[in-house]
């Protein structure tokens, strides 16, 4: 073999091998961010049904024992929210499961609110309120008017309660810039008697 017959690589060729390196290197790319975005978006949003869901769990399961009177003494089911023109959503749910014919125990007068962007609870009147849930902005539509969690078919004899909650990402998803939301809606009758 002659030194003559050795060829290498000539200057167009390895621009244009580096071209094609580089295109393929810039579609893996954004293909990896693309991907990671989804994920983002997946995972903001399965945080979000884990909130609403665990919350209307919460609620829905002590909402069913509402009224628990074993000692006929008289006990109202639930207690509508007081004013409906402030931010805050609430509603008392009463049960008497020590049967002493008072709702002065421990889960006896359970209060539920919504403040701000967080769903809290009491678990007997003077105790202090614990959050259940964060990112609840209970604004479905995000027009910025939040509605109410609690509203209840009659407030006066109320059978009747429907919950509502709206849960919202912590950020924007990455992909559109919109905030993700889940909504849950659950109806509940309350007890009439034993």
């Amino acid at each position: 073999m002659k030194l003559k017959d050795v060829r290498g690589f000539s200057l167009i060729e390895m621009l244009v091998g580096l071209l094609v390196t580089g295109l393929i290197a810039t579609a893996l790319a954004t293909l990896m961010i693309q991907k990671s975005q989804m994920n983002k978006a997946q995972q903001m949003f399965t945080d979000a049904q884990i909130n609403a869901r665990s919350s209307m769990q919460l609620i829905v399961s002590r909402l069913r024992s509402a009224g628990w009177d074993p000692m006929n003494a008289g006990i109202d089911t639930v207690h509508g929210d007081p004013d409906l023109s402030d931010d805050v959503s609430q509603l008392e749910i009463l049960a008497d499961f020590d049967e002493d014919g008072l709702t002065d125990g421990l889960d006896e007068a359970i209060l539920f609110r919504h403040v701000g962007d967080r769903v809290e609870w009491r678990r007997s009147a003077g105790a202090a309120f614990t959050i259940i849930a964060t990112d609840i902005s209970n604004d479905m539509d995000g027009d910025g008017v939040v509605e109410p969690m609690f509203q209840l078919d009659d407030p006066l004899n109320p059978e009747v309660v429907t919950v509502q909650i709206t849960a919202r990402s912590p950020a924007p998803d990455p992909r559109s810039g919109e905030f993700i939301r889940y909504t849950l809606r659950n109806e509940v009758t309350l007890r009439k008697e034993l």
